[in-house]
This record gives C-alpha cells, sequence and structure tokens, in this order.
C-alpha cells in the first residue's frame, strides 16, 4: 500500500523533528487534494491514484535535504524537485511505491515540475494534466499551512519590499525567488501563486486559504493592497 510504503520510508528520520513532521504532514494533506480534485476534474480512476502518487512523493527529497544539508531553503542547498527526483529515480526508491513503470516519465516529469517559476512544455498530454494539478495543490497546502495551521512564522518585517517583486506581482507574474531578498518578499511571492493556478476548480479554495494567510498580516498597507488585488484576480477569473 502506497501510504505504508511511505510511512516506512519516512520512518528513518526522526519525526519528532518539527521540521520533518511538517513536511510529512504537507505531503499526506498534499496526497488528498490530489485525490479530491482528481475527482472533481473528472480523472480516471488509474489517473486518480497516479495524482495520489504523486502528491504523496512530490517532496520526498526534503528528508534527505534536511538530514544531508540541514535546511529546507533551495537557494543554499538543492533544489528539491531535482532531489526527490534524484531519490526516487536515479537511486531507484521509487520501486518501493509504485511498481507499473509506465508511470514513471510521468511522476518524474510532475515531481521535478511542481516547484519550478514556468512548466517545462511536455508534448505527452497526460504528464501536463498531472504536472499542473500538483503545481495547484502543492500551492493551495502551502497557504493552508501557513495561513491555517500557522506552522511557521510570517509575521510581517519592517524591511522594504522590493520594487522587482512588487512590480512582477502588479503585472500578474509569479515572483522568482532568485529576486527575494526578504520576508515581506517572501510574502508576496505567495501571493503572487494565484498567477499559476492552472485548474479554475482549485481557486475557491485558494482564495479561501489566502484569506487565512492574510490575517496574520494586518496593518500592512502594501500588503493588503497585494492582497486585494489578488483577491479581485480570482474573483474575475471565477466570473468567466
Amino acid at each position: 500500500m502506497l501510504e505504508d510504503a511511505f510511512d516506512k520510508y519516512v520512518s528513518n528520520y526522526d519525526l519528532n523533528n518539527s521540521d520533518i513532521k511538517l513536511k510529512y504532514n504537507h505531503s499526506y494533506r498534499v496526497m488528498k487534494l490530489q485525490e479530491k480534485y482528481a475527482k472533481l476534474l473528472g480523472f480516471n480512476d488509474e489517473d486518480i491514484e497516479l495524482a495520489r502518487v504523486i502528491g504523496l512523493l512530490h517532496d520526498i527529497g526534503r528528508f534527505e535535504q534536511l538530514r544531508v544539508y540541514k535546511t529546507y531553503d533551495d537557494s543554499k542547498s538543492i533544489d528539491h524537485a531535482d532531489y526527490s527526483c534524484v531519490q526516487l529515480f536515479e537511486k531507484g526508491e521509487i520501486k518501493r511505491f509504485v511498481s507499473n513503470e509506465e508511470w514513471y516519465p510521468i511522476i518524474e516529469f510532475a515531481i521535478k515540475n511542481h516547484n519550478k517559476l514556468v512548466l517545462e512544455n511536455n508534448k505527452n498530454e497526460r504528464a501536463m494534466m498531472h504536472a499542473k494539478l500538483i503545481r495547484d495543490t502543492d500551492k493551495i497546502d502551502i497557504l493552508y499551512l501557513l495561513g491555517y495551521l500557522k506552522e511557521l512564522d510570517v509575521t510581517p518585517t519592517k524591511d522594504k519590499i522590493h520594487k522587482k517583486v512588487l512590480d512582477d506581482f502588479y503585472n500578474h507574474k509569479v515572483v522568482a525567488k532568485r529576486d527575494v531578498k526578504n520576508l515581506n518578499d517572501h510574502i508576496v511571492l505567495q501571493y503572487s501563486f494565484i498567477y499559476d493556478i492552472n485548474y479554475e476548480i482549485c481557486l475557491p479554495e485558494m482564495k479561501k486559504n489566502l484569506g487565512y494567510y492574510h490575517d496574520l498580516q494586518k496593518n500592512n498597507k502594501i500588503l493588503d493592497d497585494v492582497y486585494k488585488l489578488a483577491m479581485k484576480y480570482i474573483e474575475e477569473r471565477l466570473e468567466k
């Protein structure tokens, strides 16, 4: 069973470590979101199961990343999506979870691309379908764990938000991590997630989680304006 294999894999790490526990819980929530939206989108039974696999395994490299590099900061260590693919496909861990080798290229493509600024083009429509979904559900849960669960501190600081970050946001672009210099920049980056939601059916939950997230950033006029524009963007997409 997929979940049993995942739990056995993670048992090699310290689940009493709050950072490990955070990624463990995130993986399970994303798996459930994958199943939920795959069903709503009308995926067939095989693709629903494939979506569950991608959801549970999309961050599997995080556990080794923390063990080896002592951080989840990709800029100070390694791209965690690429590292997940190393663990699964170069080291052969995928065999623990999936026996159907025909699924491997789709799983690898979706996981490798789940965190990239721009989704790589793939002529395989099924691979693109799954890559788009994991990009959406991952973002939904990141805002949920930050805003509703408050698992990480995202209280705004007094730092100035850099012009490039705001310009990209106001131009409906996803903020690039390379342009983020402080926590407030990072908050704007997370609001900019809305510009990379592929499936409209995911937008209502994204909107709700952005509300939780915004509750943590009151009394900051710039971030309040960013939030209002984010809500306006979502509402306009939903009205179409």
